[in-house]
């Protein structure tokens, strides 16, 4: 029966995604590179947070916020093409724009890419 099965944790909290993030987060630290974590549209940062901790070469990108607006604005249709996340889902073109406009704002805030010089 469809209703009687227990709903799944989301990924954040099963267990097995907490260690994955965790080594992912070890294994780029002791790298010395930078770890930017994106947090799903809709959803608390808080837990994201929670999972991989606080470190200076850790950047986080909050999808909260503005998609919330975004879909109170224009509607969840324009943002997502299903329900997958029940409270989110697959992005349209539109989500997509809006997930990356987010990431770059972190990316550029944080100085995190290099200007290459040209080579000549």
């Amino acid at each position: 029966n469809l209703y009687s099965k227990p709903i799944p944790k989301p990924p954040a909290e099963r267990p097995v995604t907490v260690l994955n993030y965790q080594k992912l987060r070890d294994i780029i630290l002791q790298r010395h590179k930078k770890l930017i974590c994106v947090q799903y549209p809709m959803r608390d940062l808080q837990p994201l947070r929670d999972i991989v901790g606080n470190h200076p070469g850790i950047y986080f990108v909050d999808n909260e916020q503005s998609f919330k607006a975004a879909v109170k604005s224009d509607g969840y249709d324009k943002y997502f093409i299903d329900r997958f996340g029940k409270d989110f889902g697959h992005c349209t073109v539109l989500g997509n724009r809006l997930l990356a406009e987010n990431i770059a704002k972190v990316i550029h805030e944080n100085t995190l890419i290099r200007k290459v010089q040209d080579a000549q």
